[in-house]
């Protein structure tokens, strides 16, 4: 009974863990990811104008912003000048979560993201 109170500890801390790294994350974050999703071969002006009060805000991360930027000069992929700082940022090991998934969504697009990457987009939106 001892091991099976222990594996319920773990498996409930993991949980909350997860939920809490979930909700932690930016309202920046669930904004590129909510544009992400209904991205068509370029950003809306809509959208143009959301990713550039993004990057101008002073509150906004270096990550965020980089990935604001690099969204907001996708033609159809990323721009070759973006890619070398979203690369940066799915190898950076002090990278949230979020900001990893959003720089790995915008290099593999081609046309509009992935099935695979409006799932992960949607669970960021939230």
């Amino acid at each position: 009974m001892r091991l099976s109170m222990r594996t319920l500890t773990a498996l409930l801390v993991l949980g909350v863990t997860a939920s809490m790294a979930n909700a932690a994350e930016s309202t920046n974050v669930k904004t590129l990811a909510g544009i992400l999703i209904g991205l068509q071969h370029v950003p809306s002006a809509d959208a143009k104008q959301s990713l550039a009060a993004i990057a101008e805000n002073k509150a906004t991360t270096a990550d965020e912003r980089t990935v604001a930027t690099a969204l907001a000069n996708v033609q159809h992929k990323v721009a070759a000048g973006d890619k070398a700082g979203l690369e940066a940022i799915v190898n950076d090991a002090k990278a949230t979560a979020g900001v990893k998934t959003l720089a790995g969504v915008i290099l593999s697009l081609n046309h509009f993201p992935s099935a695979d990457d409006k799932v992960k987009l949607a669970a960021l939106s939230q």
